[in-house]
């Protein structure tokens, strides 16, 4: 993982920030110092905190920054006191933080509330006390308190118990998720949230919990927060929105180096909470640290959306496969490579399982073969139609990934791996799941291209072999500004005026250039000017375009890609769409929160925006882009936005 810098008490974290890496280096700021009273006009406004159940600091200030936001309500995604869920520890861990929030209150702290307004769930740190008895007997929830529902304003909230003590199960088909999908489908909420601990999909620690995988979309949801990883996550899976929030106040945790398919924004330097404002039609998700930083922003449609995509390769094709343990060596991985000696048969292929639809050899019974190999060809007819290509793979033990002869995914295996080396871990808990990744379409030829797979074995006597794949592609959608695109800039320092962003201002004696915008690094189209003294370089610097959108209605949402270095605020007809690595209440003087670290610096952050700020014809879209210091010495912009 890349790294930032920080003045900050703790030793230096890794953090992955909106598809990046910063580096930080400011002091630290009053908890909730730059949160205005409101944020956008809402009819529901609540916090989400997770794994906050500890008596330190941390979880104090957290508390604090929830306070700050003034929501209607509070609800937590499970370990609500560490680390046994004991009677003892539970006031010290929540009502010393949460008490005004709490409705009957029983603890110790002062309280003015009047009316509940605390609806945790469950986590596995809560039933380290059999039958999670402090818990239930500490709060007043609705239904059987560990799984419930309640309705305010256009959201509807459903809190789950994700733990295997869950004496109605956590499975699909479990009494728990029946009454789910029974209480989605009655709801006419514009918004309904599901919450509970254990993330279904994560590329943390603790990764995905294959259980948890429920068909939520199917079922009337329109999103799914968690935590038990201790960091932020966000995901767009299949258009679904699932986020992991797990920063409320214990131990971070570190991202894996293979990323699950559909992460969009990650960070894990600093503790913080979620806020999330909603109306009618529009929700909109929030990270914000203790300082006040948006880290990461995002924003649904009432209306569900349907990212457009292309099967490319679907399960259960047929493969060209060889299984007799030879070493094939690596020219087989590439598109001329002569396959026509090579078995086939239609996946799922492998042996020891009795699901298989082509059974292959295994070897001798205490000497099965390491490697097998699979080779198939797709079309593909234009290739820049595609901004994602998202794999999914079923592999028992280890596999890597081809395409085209260029490696795109490498899981359970070692960098080096020959034919003879094993898998690095065995996938007993995954081994027939699907497993997501995406990967980058530069490797896609116009025409025929080849997807060649290998799957290593854990060990000699392994008594199992699994293999299926498929592929799909993202379509970019409308291109209503792409990468590259020519910008008007103001590079001198001087704040333009509080109208800048508007369509009616005159930017006729701005100067303009094609992105990628900024200095330092040398990979600029257009170099921007920072003044004479490169100690003292303008903290903003400003950015506009006029775009055509024929028909903003037929969107259910835009897509934004962003290369930020480092805070940015997008104004899309002069109101704010998009806020990163900055405060809210912010200026042309406001330095943003964290400095983004190279590779990041040149990573494109990738959000959802709400399609209403759009108007029938011309539009504006603006950007002004925050230094982190004014040394600091590179700037990079450039964007794209879609409709979808």
């Amino acid at each position: 993982m890349p790294h930032l810098r920080r003045s900050h008490p703790r030793s230096v974290l890794t953090v992955a920030l909106l598809l990046g890496s910063t580096a930080i280096g400011r002091a630290q700021t009053p908890v909730g110092a730059h949160l205005p009273a409101t944020l956008q006009p809402r009819n529901a406004r609540f916090a989400v905190i997770g794994d906050y159940g500890v008596n330190t600091a941390n979880a104090a200030n957290v508390g604090l920054l929830v306070d700050a936001f003034t929501p209607d309500w509070v609800i937590t995604v499970g370990d609500n006191n560490y680390s046994a869920g004991e009677q003892a520890t539970i006031d010290v861990n929540i009502g010393q933080y949460y008490a005004n929030w709490i409705h009957p209150y029983v603890g110790g702290y002062a309280s003015v509330a009047r009316r509940n307004r605390f609806f945790p769930s469950l986590g596995n740190h809560d039933w380290g006390t059999p039958g999670a008895a402090p818990y239930l007997a500490y709060f007043t929830l609705p239904g059987n308190e560990r799984y419930y529902d309640f309705r305010k304003g256009a959201v509807h909230c459903f809190a789950l118990d994700s733990d295997p003590h869950e004496p109605d199960g956590i499975s699909a088909s479990s009494t728990q998720a029946l009454w789910l999908q029974s209480a989605l489908a009655a709801s006419n909420a514009p918004f309904k949230i599901v919450y509970f601990h254990h993330p279904p999909f994560s590329s943390a620690v603790h990764g995905s919990t294959w259980d948890l995988q429920w068909p939520f979309r199917a079922w009337g949801a329109d999103a799914v927060l968690s935590g038990h990883d201790h960091d932020y996550e966000r995901l767009i899976v299949d258009g679904f929105p699932y986020i992991v929030n797990g920063l409320g106040g214990n131990t971070m945790y570190t991202f894996r180096p293979l990323l699950v398919g559909g992460s969009e924004a990650r960070f894990n330097t600093e503790f913080g909470a979620m806020l999330v404002d909603a109306d009618d039609a529009l929700c909109t998700f929030r990270f914000l640290d203790i300082a006040g930083t948006v880290i990461d922003e995002c924003s649904i449609r009432a209306t569900p959306l349907d990212e457009p995509d292309t099967l490319l390769l679907g399960a259960g094709s047929t493969w060209k496969y060889v299984d007799d343990g030879s070493n094939q060596g690596t020219a087989w991985r590439l598109p001329g490579f002569d396959d026509t000696a090579w078995a086939s048969g239609p996946a799922q292929l492998g042996y020891g399982d009795g699901d298989e639809t082509t059974v292959i050899q295994g070897g001798p019974a205490a000497n099965h073969f390491v490697t097998s190999y699979f080779r198939r060809t797709f079309q593909v007819a234009t290739p820049a139609d595609f901004r994602v290509l998202r794999l999914e793979l079923l592999r028992d033990d280890g596999a890597a990934v081809f395409l085209n002869g260029q490696e795109i995914v490498r899981d359970n295996l070692a960098a080096n791996a020959t034919y003879s080396t094993y898998a690095t871990a065995t996938s007993n808990t995954d081994e027939n799941l699907w497993h997501p990744y995406d990967v980058s379409p530069a490797w896609l030829f116009a025409g025929a291209n080849t997807l060649a797979v290998e799957v290593h074995q854990v060990s000699a006597t392994s008594s199992d072999v699994s293999f299926d794949a498929r592929l799909t592609g993202f379509l970019k959608g409308t291109e209503l500004v792409a990468r590259g695109s020519t910008w008007k800039v103001l590079d001198t320092g001087v704040d333009p005026g509080a109208t800048w962003a508007s369509a009616a201002f005159d930017d006729s004696l701005w100067t303009s250039g094609p992105a990628q915008l900024g200095y330092g690094e040398g990979d600029e189209q257009t170099v921007v000017s920072f003044g004479p003294n490169p100690l003292a370089r303008p903290i903003t610097t400003w950015f506009r375009r006029t775009f055509q959108a024929a028909n903003p209605a037929a969107f259910a949402g835009l897509r934004l890609e962003l290369l930020r270095d480092d805070g940015a605020v997008v104004w899309i007809n002069g109101k704010e769409a998009y806020r990163s690595n900055l405060v809210r209440a912010s200026n042309s003087a406001t330095t943003a929160g964290y400095d983004l670290a190279a590779p990041d610096e040149n990573a494109f952050a990738t959000t959802l925006l709400d399609p209403r700020l759009l108007l029938p014809g011309a539009n504006v879209i603006a950007v002004e882009l925050h230094q982190f210091s004014a040394a600091s010495d590179d700037l990079s912009f450039d964007l794209a936005l879609l409709g979808l």
